[in-house]
């Protein structure tokens, strides 16, 4: 690793620790994690819409019980990290995009998470991060960040301007992974719009969500769906089939961003006016807020 990359890596993990020190006095609702664990990348309910649950630092999936029992063990994919989560509402199963082991599923009663997918087209995963799924045909769509770095060395992938990242669909029926999208710069959260037409995926250093048609006269092409101030992490369409973007300042720390929510059309009709710290997802359910994060010790949730 050159000077120049370790300056930087070592420069970003600095800014992340002070981050997290001034946001500390946050006002909102902080669901805390076990001792020792961080990072509740994304957060899902499952089909009975019980929950959150969350993927965490030491490489398990917690289920939050409420407050009498708190956070109880549901799964586990590897030593290594689960990132991006969904459930499939017909089976019940839960979908991990885990960042060293690949596409995962786990069943409804939880246990050792199975691995679906590791590599396409003879080119492993280097970093699988997010993913959603289309409840009607089962598929699911996810991202794989790189080709080069894994999630470990994301800082040296951004530092050098990386665009191997992919945008990937997987088949339970045929158990096939087909790409839709390569050379993308970062590429990171995943969404199916409500008709289910077109899919979104966020290309974190180049500031923009990208939109992948899937049916119409644009089939299998893909344009602009919205530039942004910040870099985008995760993206969740909500009920109304509006999309939330979390953003984070790009390592930049006069640039001052917040979770943004998108219209349809990809026009931005809201900023998030509470400040939140660094979150990796904003996931609106049952007209909450809840709030993911890389680096914070606990899921937040906004009423």
């Amino acid at each position: 690793m050159k000077f120049s990359q370790l300056f930087i890596f070592f420069f970003i993990l600095i800014s992340l620790f002070i981050c997290v020190i001034s946001h500390q006095n946050l006002k909102y609702g902080k669901l805390e994690l076990p001792s020792g664990v961080s990072g509740p990348e994304s957060v899902a309910f499952d089909c009975k819409g019980e929950g959150p649950y969350t993927g965490t630092s030491d490489g398990r999936i917690l289920k939050w019980k409420g407050s009498k029992h708190g956070w109880k063990e549901f799964a586990i994919t590897s030593p290594f990290r689960p990132l991006g989560l969904k459930f499939n509402e017909v089976t019940c199963e839960l979908y991990i995009a885990d960042a060293y082991f690949g596409l995962m599923v786990v069943g409804r009663n939880g246990g050792v998470a199975k691995q679906l997918a590791i590599s396409v087209e003879g080119v492993p995963f280097r970093f699988t991060n997010a993913l959603d799924i289309d409840q009607d045909t089962e598929i699911v769509y996810f991202t794989d960040t790189s080709t080069i770095f894994p999630r470990w060395a994301y800082v040296i992938a951004m530092q050098t301007g990386d665009k191997t990242g992919r945008l990937l669909k997987y088949d339970p029926r045929t158990k096939q992974v087909t790409v839709l999208l390569r050379g993308l710069s970062f590429s990171n959260g995943v969404a199916l719009n409500k008709d289910k037409d077109f899919v979104l995926v966020t290309e974190t250093t180049a500031a923009k969500v990208t939109r992948y048609w899937l049916r119409g006269q644009k089939s299998q092409t893909s344009d602009t769906f919205t530039q942004l101030a910040g870099c985008p992490d995760n993206i969740q369409r909500n009920s109304h089939g509006d999309f939330w973007v979390a953003q984070n300042n790009c390592g930049i720390p006069e640039l001052k961003v917040k979770p943004i929510r998108i219209n349809k059309e990809g026009q931005i009709v809201e900023e998030l006016a509470d400040d939140v710290g660094p979150v990796s997802e904003v996931h609106e359910k049952d007209n909450s807020l809840w709030l993911g994060s890389v680096v914070f010790p606990y899921v937040g949730v906004l009423h």
